[in-house]
């Protein structure tokens, strides 16, 4: 080293003067190549690019993507929607966000860039859930309604069918019962079948029979497919069409943290009126039912019962992750109290969530969604005309006092017998009917005797694992849970009500169930295009089993009455001891693909197929496949369509079969027997013998729905204006239902494929959004028509459905509605005397039981909802209405075995007497069948029901950036408050957990009007 720096400094000496004689010509050129390269520095020298994204509200946009055109370098906005990136002066900075114009911006001179995303009309909501992927709304060939975490978030509802209720076209929300924590029926076009007619439920992939766990907060978007080529996908359980939620997840950035908070009272809205003291007095004197003596009482037995309950909401989540790993996690809690019973018919629950996705390599995503949810119900007895507390409220007489001052008489010889009669809180003793006999009792006294409670927990969801091994192919493999845990536990107290309505023996039921059903699915799908033609493949398998134990226990009498000692074993004895159950366990295994084309996002065509395997049929018919084809045609995209105003039209057709497994046990090809028949011997004693359970039938077939769907997509007005039809026609073969026979064969009849229903009508949905001007608005509009009929019906007599009070109300028969009313069809009042004219329907000159006839249909002609949102400035502003129209509801609430029950006042105003003898009604009348199983019992269910009236204000950015706080709204709000209906009863949506039972009013829980407080925060 050291002679190597000796011999460069003598070269240095050496070469100085040949140096400094070549300086003139050196320094032109050095001093020419720092100058460009200095400018080359300077013109190309990166520096630091920051700035802040936000929408047209003025609010920070976290999450939007920023990446410098041309390159690999991007980053995220953070949750105050501001962001950092290094580029130079040539640089093209991309600014792109879901439902947002895509902005590209020149760096040039500056280093702050400040971006507004404005919305972009026609992009918002392209994206849509499909089985099993993904798809552009505009390549989309089925008939698919979406709604977004924005049409939910505002909304305060409970459960997530809720959401759905009103905002989109063909689909039915039922409430089974307007208490806390009831279901509802969903019925997506029509009734297919005259058993379950539920549709499916995917959870982020992951089947399940209840959405009822899943907090409407957590929820991203639920897509609802309604053709057959849309849910074909599923094949077997795609019958009734597929609901698709997907749950909310992390997004990459700073962290973010929501909380939601709401507390609302509720009410009843009913206008229902009883006949007062007087009015009972005079109508049972007319009726000649008897003497009625008024004592000082007129009691107003629904104002008693119901009562202002509360309700309230929690909703906490935290969402965040980088470019490789994100996750959302949640919890909440909801509770509310029943306007019958309050705290005798509460429901609580908690739900927790955990969603987490990361990309461990460029070809490699693995991830989950879970949830787990833990409920408990209390209940009352609903639904039922023999007792339960609103039926008892309807029917018990007014000169019944809700509670005694003192102990009469009669009360008092009660309880020498050994009688327990119960008291309030303050310890008076409830009131006995005073004339109504029966199982009708003081409705106040009777909630006292309910000790019910449904307590479930469960957990749903999937782990999987998504490959991309090569450009344009992804694999993906996942196995999902959906395990529930529920107990049923109930006990009753001593009480006396009268002779037919008490209990003189302590005792508890348990009813103990498991639901465990795990899925696994393996697909693939490859997309490639080939100049102007795009292909999607998709192939897989799926493999799944479920098993559902139940376990009934009972025993009494207890050793003391209370809470704590209704326990299995805590009985005095084992002589009332029973124990039972069932178990069920069943698989199935599915291959399915698709396989979907596009031609320059004109033409559009797709298939698939699906073969299932079920071994809820017999041997020879367990497999099933199941296909699909749709087309599309955007024909705005062709050269010769120059429409003025039109943006976008697309037509579309599709054809497809779906399945159904729900409405078999299974086992129908297999003889059971049963060992419980007994026959005399030689020796003249009984000997145990066996028989077959039932008959088998072994060419037991899938049953079938075959769906043709035409329709069309419009948006006009630069995307303001979207419009879109279907005309569906839908029909389910090969229906399954309990086979009839001659009484000689000796034993039940096996499932059968029985016959055919039909279901067609129109679908329309109509929107307008303006956001160009300070003041902001959305109006949706959508209404759906359906005609729904039974047009096979193989079998020798009509079906029976709902028994009310020994007569077979609802019929199953071919020609008619699914479960249609039967009765006795009448001709107005006889102004003479008061009695009813009845048809004589066969026409053999005299009236019988022959008579009855089609006199009530529950199923709606049109159903259609309405959507007005506004923004200005702070303030929002949210009107959603929803109805039906042409759809009955019988009123089956009457005790014509019971003379002196109490009427409604209507039957009272309107009834024949002498003096009104051109009555609507007939005169008074507490028995005749002509009346009680008649059309006069029939009323129109059609309604409009505001369901929410919302004004909320968010607080201004200015006050929200010095507190760290992002965003903050409060809100009021009414819902389900104003309804508009001719129906005489509680509430026009008559709902029941009985397939057959629909539209029967037996005394129906009704639906509570709300006032709701809110606040969200987001930090």
């Amino acid at each position: 080293m050291k002679k190597s720096n000796n011999s460069r400094a003598t070269l240095s000496l050496t070469d100085k003067g040949k140096q400094t004689r070549g300086n003139w010509i050196l320094k032109p050129v050095l001093l020419l190549l720092t100058v460009l390269l200095s400018s080359a520095m300077v013109f190309s020298q990166e520096k630091t690019i920051s700035g802040k994204i936000t929408d047209s509200n003025g609010l920070a946009l976290p999450g939007v993507n920023i990446s410098l055109k041309g390159t690999t370098i991007g980053t995220v906005s953070n949750i105050d929607g501001e962001y950092s990136i290094g580029a130079s002066s040539e640089n093209l900075i991309v600014f792109s966000f879901i439902g947002h114009t895509t902005q590209e911006i020149l760096v040039g001179d500056q280093s702050t860039i400040n971006v507004i995303m404005m919305e972009d009309a026609l992009s918002v909501d392209e994206v849509v859930v499909v089985g099993y992927g993904v798809k552009k709304k505009s390549l989309v060939t089925g008939s698919i309604s979406s709604i977004k975490s924005d049409d939910i978030q505002n909304v305060p509802v409970s459960r997530a069918d809720q959401a759905i209720q009103g905002k989109t076209a063909g689909v039915s929300i039922l409430s089974t019962s307007g208490s806390p924590g009831a279901g509802a029926k969903i019925r997506i076009r029509g009734v297919n079948s005259n058993g379950n007619s539920n549709p499916l439920f995917i959870v982020d992939g992951m089947k399940t029979g209840d959405i009822n766990n899943i907090d409407p907060g957590d929820i991203e978007s639920m897509e609802v497919l309604k053709d057959a080529a849309s849910a074909a996908i599923y094949g077997t359980e795609g019958a009734n069409g597929v609901i698709i939620i997907t749950t909310r997840s992390g997004k990459a950035g700073a962290s973010k943290i929501s909380y939601d908070f709401q507390y609302g009272l509720q009410s009843s809205r009913s206008d229902l009126d009883l006949m007062n003291a007087e009015e009972y007095k005079q109508w049972m004197a007319e009726s000649g039912a008897g003497e009625v003596s008024l004592n000082g009482n007129d009691t107003d037995w629904l104002d008693e019962l119901f009562e202002v309950a509360p309700m309230q909401k929690h909703h906490l989540s935290f969402s965040g992750g980088n470019d490789k790993t994100t996750f959302l996690i949640s919890g909440s809690y909801y509770s509310q109290n029943g306007i019958v019973g309050d705290d005798k018919a509460k429901y609580e629950r908690f739900t927790t969530r955990a969603n987490i996705k990361s990309e461990l390599k460029d070809w490699i995503e693995v991830g989950n969604n879970i949830s787990f949810s833990h409920s408990k119900q209390k209940y009352i007895g609903e639904d039922d005309e023999y007792r339960s507390p609103v039926n008892s409220a309807l029917l018990l007489d007014p000169l019944t006092p809700v509670t005694y001052n003192g102990t009469p008489e009669r009360v008092q010889s009660l309880i020498d017998a050994g009688n327990t009669i119960l008291t309030d809180k303050n310890g008076r003793y409830y009131g006995l009917p005073e004339y109504v006999t029966g199982e009708i009792s003081n409705p106040l006294a009777l909630l006292d005797t309910y000790r019910n409670t449904i307590t479930q927990d469960k957990i749903l969801g999937n782990v999987y694992a998504k490959l991309k091994p090569i450009k344009g192919l992804t694999f993906t493999s996942r196995i999902g849970l959906d395990l529930t845990y529920q107990t049923d536990h109930r006990w009753a107290p001593l009480y006396y009500f009268s002779s037919e309505s008490q209990n003189s023996e302590t005792y508890v039921d348990d009813n103990i169930n498991k639901w465990y059903t795990w899925l696994w699915e393996n697909f693939a799908s490859y997309n490639k295009a080939f100049g102007d033609h795009d292909f999607t493949v998709l192939a897989g398998y799926s493999a799944e089993e479920s098993q559902s134990p139940l376990y009934t226990m009972h025993s009494g009498p207890l050793v003391k009455e209370g809470s704590q000692y209704a326990h299995q074993g805590y009985a005095t004895g084992n002589e009332a001891d029973k124990v039972g159950g069932s178990y069920e366990e069943h698989a199935m295994t599915s291959f399915f693909g698709r396989l979907s084309y596009n031609y320059l996002n004109k033409y559009m065509l797709e298939f698939s197929i699906r073969r299932d395997a079920a071994d809820v049929f017999p041997k020879d018919n367990q497999a099933a496949v199941f296909s699909a084809v749709s087309a599309g045609w955007t024909i705005s995209e062709e050269d010769f369509f120059d429409v003025k105003g039109i943006d976008f039209l697309k037509l579309r057709a599709s054809w497809g079969e779906n399945g159904s497994r729900a409405n078999t046990p299974g086992n129908e090809g297999q003889e059971f027997y049963v060992f419980n028949s007994q026959y005399p011997g030689a020796d003249d004693t009984y000997q145990t013998g066996a028989e077959i359970d039932k008959l088998v039938n072994p060419d037991l077939k899938w049953e079938t729905t075959e769906q043709l769907d035409l329709g069309f997509d419009l948006r006009s007005l630069n995307g303001k204006l979207s419009f879109s039809a279907d005309y569906y026609h839908k029909k389910t073969k090969d229906l399954l239902a309990q086979g009839s026979g001659p009484l000689s064969a000796g034993n039940d009849f096996p499932i059968m494929n029985v016959g055919d229903v039909t279901n067609k009508g129109f679908d329309f949905e109509l929107g307008y959004t303006n956001m160009d001007h300070e003041f902001k608005y959305s109006i949706n509009l959508n209404l759906s028509t359906l005609d729904n009929e039974v047009t096979r019906l193989d079998i020798d007599n009509p079906v029976k459905g709902d028994n009310l009070r020994g007569y077979d109300l609802t019929w199953f028969e071919e020609g008619y509605p699914i479960w249609y009313f039967k009765g006795y069809k009448t001709n107005g009042i006889n102004p003479a005397n008061g009695e009813v004219n009845v048809v004589d329907t066969n026409g053999d000159g005299e009236i019988t039981d022959a008579d009855q006839t089609y006199i009530g249909d529950p199923h709606a002609d049109i159903l259609y909802g309405a959507t007005f949102n506004a923004q200005y400035k702070g303030f929002d502003f949210n009107l959603f209405i929803q109805g039906s129209k042409g759809n009955d509801v019988f009123m089956g609430w009457f005790r014509s075995d019971r003379q002196f029950s109490n009427k409604p006042k209507f039957m009272y105003d309107d009834r024949w007497t002498s003096t009104n003898t051109n009555a609507s009604r007939p005169a008074a009348n507490n028995s005749s069948d002509y009346v009680y199983r008649s059309d006069l019992m029939v009323s129109d269910g059609s309604y409009l029901r505001i369901k929410q009236i919302q004004l909320g204000y968010s607080l201004p950015q200015s006050i929200l950036e010095k507190s760290g706080i992002e965003r903050a709204r409060v809100f009021v709000s009414l819902d389900d408050f104003f309804t508009f209906t001719d129906y005489e009863g509680l509430d026009p949506e008559a709902g029941s957990s009985n397939n057959t039972r629909q539209g029967v009013d037996r005394g129906l829980y009704p639906v509570a009007g709300k006032v709701i407080f809110g606040v969200s925060v987001n930090f």
